[in-house]
C-alpha cells in the first residue's frame, strides 16, 4: 500500500504529465491558427493578382504597382 508521501508524489507526477500535454497541444493549436492565417493572407493576395490579370506572376504585380507608384509620386 502506498503511503500518503507517495500518492502525493505519483498524483504530482500525473498532473504535472496532463499539463505538459494540454500546452504541448495548445502550442499545436496555435501553430495551426498561425499557418490558417499566413496561407488565408497568401490566398487572398495571389486571388488579387489573378483578378489583376496576371495570372500567378506575383513578381509582375509587384512590379506594376511600384511603376504606378513612381509615375503617380512624379506627377
Amino acid at each position: 500500500m502506498f503511503s500518503r508521501a507517495q500518492q502525493l508524489e505519483v498524483e504530482e507526477e500525473f498532473y504535472a504529465s496532463q499539463d505538459a500535454i494540454r500546452e504541448r497541444y495548445s502550442a499545436e493549436l496555435r501553430d495551426l491558427r498561425v499557418n490558417d492565417l499566413i496561407e488565408q493572407e497568401y490566398t487572398e493576395y495571389m486571388t488579387k493578382v489573378w483578378d489583376a490579370g496576371f495570372g500567378t506572376d506575383s513578381d509582375a504585380y509587384e512590379a506594376y504597382w511600384k511603376r504606378l507608384e513612381r509615375y503617380f509620386s512624379r506627377s
